[in-house]
């Protein structure tokens, strides 16, 4: 896997549970969820056809002034010797809640109240999922419904921290001005503190803790949006081939989209710290069509490894996907596809093969 990534934290609902059972408070409550099965089989002979589950589930508590947003989500544990185990971002589900022993799990992933300003303005604050909030797209942001592999649900290049503790102030276009987006958050999240324990989450004054600060803005008009930001990481990075070295890891990012009625297209390109970074430049590019039986898309994404990491066999990486999506009558779906994936030689336990495969999935979606 090519860039850092971490398990969704969830948190106590004291406040959620004081809005449901204050008489005085007006709220408004909405929900909706699913659960997911995908099943994939890879011609590379090491690694075993896998069967991942997840679920999750979307609450919000409307108030005056502002919306509570409370996100539950859970999953199996990917196989020791599955697909996803060789290849990372073949199933950008596989595994997103685990213990501290590797386990699945059920968890609250967010957490967050959301500030109604004028204008149109809002400000989050809490548990919070950065990359909901830059690097959007339109058709490859979501691996339940859209494109599974996870060069196309976000960029490799940005090291978001998943969920963690964080806020985000969004201000709207307005005439020549664009969409303001600025996200400021804990650097780490729940899979990189202890025992993945939400008490060590909370202690912000740990000396190894850093911030990862993310300003993007959009300009959308008609059926075109662009989109384009910079981030950075203030935590501690190894300098590579200097391990007495550190560095801040920090990039930049762009978006294009285009839809009409059926067709929408979407390309994406980014860039990090060579210095510090396994993945230092990428692009992604995507083509959805809706038709009369489903919805059809295909994709292609390059990554770049950079040359300064020479503790391993790196090499460059491409990645495809074709899918259909079926649907079967109300809230189901079922989405068989094509992917080819490369593994660079890189994973966050440290050096691997390199390697490639052909991966045929199948996903089911229903949602409630």
């Amino acid at each position: 896997m090519l860039q850092s990534s971490t398990i969704r934290p969830g948190r106590a609902l004291i406040p959620l549970f004081a809005v449901l059972t204050c008489p005085s408070v007006s709220a408004e409550i909405g929900w909706e969820g699913g659960v997911t099965a995908v099943y994939q089989y890879a011609d590379d002979n090491r690694a075993d056809p896998e069967l991942t589950i997840s679920a999750d589930l979307f609450a919000t508590i409307e108030q005056p002034e502002g919306v509570w947003l409370v996100y539950v989500e859970g999953s199996t544990a990917p196989d020791a010797d599955g697909v996803s185990a060789f290849y990372p971002t073949a199933n950008a589900d596989a595994g997103s809640v685990l213990n501290r022993d590797g386990d699945g799990g059920l968890q609250i992933s967010e957490f967050n109240y959301t500030f109604f300003l004028d204008n149109g303005s809002n400000f989050a604050v809490g548990l919070i999922d950065p990359s909901a909030w830059l690097d959007r797209s339109r058709i490859t942001n979501d691996e339940n419904t859209h494109f599974l592999n996870g060069n196309f649900v976000s960029n490799a290049t940005i090291e978001f921290p998943d969920y963690t503790l964080g806020a985000v102030l969004r201000v709207p276009q307005s005439g020549s001005r664009p969409e303001l987006t600025l996200v400021a958050a804990s650097s780490a999240g729940i899979a990189d503190v202890p025992d993945r324990s939400y008490q060590d989450l909370l202690d912000l004054t740990d000396e190894n803790r850093g911030a990862f600060v993310g300003l993007g803005g959009g300009w959308q008009r008609e059926r075109t949006v662009i989109r384009a930001g910079a981030w950075v990481r203030t935590d501690d990075h190894v300098v590579s081939g200097e391990p007495d070295s550190a560095d801040k890891n920090y990039g930049a990012y762009g978006v294009f989209g285009w839809h009409n009625d059926a067709d929408a297209v979407n390309v994406r390109f980014g860039f990090a710290n060579e210095d510090v970074s396994v993945a230092t430049l990428f692009a992604a590019a995507a083509y959805q069509r809706t038709m009369q039986r489903g919805l059809f898309g295909i994709g292609i994404a390059r990554t770049a490894v950079a040359s300064t990491f020479r503790q391993a066999d790196l090499v460059d990486v491409t990645h495809a996907e074709v899918f259909f999506r079926i649907s079967l009558g109300g809230s189901g779906h079922l989405t068989p596809s094509l992917q080819y994936a490369e593994n660079p030689g890189f994973a966050p336990s440290g050096s691997v093969d390199s390697a490639s495969a052909v991966i045929a999935s199948l996903r089911f979606r229903w949602s409630f």
